[in-house]
């Protein structure tokens, strides 16, 4: 993020002292990044591709099309064109065969993974950059309250998948960062994106539980002592180990 990203609520130098603790800008190989096409990546995106650019490493977009959605291969060239206009280069790819009947989420999470990770070691890239935000710590949290054994998104780890992303490490540089303030950077620097209508879905856990990050209002960093007592908002605290705490007796 670059232009217009503080005075949207984005701290633009915090980033960029993340990618410069995690990335080598000696380095020649190529940075990868999970590209949905969505506001999240988007944002991760562009903050690596501004890095990047600073110490002259190629930046790589990777798309994953799940075939999930009939809009899919229109998202797709949504993708390309803004990583073209970017001056990233594009790659597109595809989650084929039969889906399961049950678990797709997981499965197609499991799927993706193996499919960027193969991808990002194919053009020599070592770092994939996700754009996981600080609702997704706390989406992550209400999921595992409802019985899901999906872990919190942490700043820095291995590729979870195997064999599929040895040699492969997950950089997630917008984790203290809301999804509301990275859309409101992107609209000030003119920019689209992606709304996967599976995230407005009850059926799925990760929906669910951003209706209840919505209804409650939660922000990132208020504490009870200092909330006004006439507004509804239940206070969360984030650390820096990806956890986020909540009143239990607010929610």
């Amino acid at each position: 993020m670059t232009v217009g990203a503080c005075e949207a609520g984005v701290d633009a130098l915090a980033i960029s002292a993340i990618l410069d603790r995690r990335l080598n800008a000696n380095l020649t190989q190529p940075i990868a990044v999970a590209f949905s096409g969505g506001g999240d990546s988007l944002g991760a995106l562009i903050a690596t591709k501004a890095w990047a650019e600073r110490c002259g490493r190629p930046v790589i977009a990777l798309h994953v099309d799940h075939r999930l959605q009939a809009s899919s291969a229109a998202w797709r060239e949504v993708a390309a064109e803004a990583a073209q206009r970017l001056g990233v280069e594009f790659h597109g790819l595809a989650w084929v065969g039969e889906k399961p009947a049950h678990g797709v989420a997981a499965a197609a999470r499991r799927a993706r993974h193996g499919l960027i990770a193969e991808a990002a070691r194919e053009a020599g890239a070592t770092t994939v950059v996700f754009g996981h935000t600080a609702d997704d710590i706390a989406e992550s949290a209400l999921m595992r309250a409802e019985g899901s054994s999906l872990g919190p998104p942490r700043e820095w780890r291995p590729s979870p998948v195997w064999p599929e992303g040895r040699g492969v490490f997950i950089l997630r540089p917008l984790l203290a960062v809301r999804r509301a303030a990275i859309r409101e950077a992107l609209r000030a620097l003119g920019w689209h994106w992606i709304d996967d209508p599976a995230n407005e879905d009850p059926r799925q856990p990760r929906a669910r539980a951003r209706r209840q990050l919505a209804v409650a209002m939660v922000g990132p960093t208020p504490l009870a002592d200092d909330l006004d007592p006439t507004l509804s908002a239940i206070p969360a605290r984030f650390d820096d180990w990806g956890t986020v705490r909540f009143d239990r007796a607010r929610l």
